[in-house]
């Protein structure tokens, strides 16, 4: 599947959800799971390139990229946890 056919499957998923009754707390939760999820595997792939042609200097870019949003992903998954009383997500 091409770039742009992903893109239109994301585009309207996301219409879906925000189109839906769900609360819009877990639409929030869904678009950012979702958009950084995808950012978190695209950095993964960067890192194996960057890894397989030995560039340190982009590899560690990429890590500490990765290692931001993780955490702002665990920030945002405590405080939906401590407003919601549910998991955001399983991780």
């Amino acid at each position: 599947m091409d770039n742009r056919m992903q893109a239109q499957d994301f585009l309207d998923e996301f219409d879906a959800i925000l189109a839906s009754d769900i609360p819009d707390i877990d639409k929030l939760a869904w678009a950012f799971g979702r958009i950084t999820d995808g950012i978190i595997d695209y950095a993964r792939h960067e890192i194996e390139v960057a890894t397989a042609l030995h560039d340190q200097d982009a590899r560690i870019r990429v890590q500490i990229k990765t290692d931001t949003l993780k955490h702002a992903r665990y920030i945002f998954a405590t405080n939906y946890s401590r407003i919601t009383g549910r998991s955001v997500w399983d991780e």
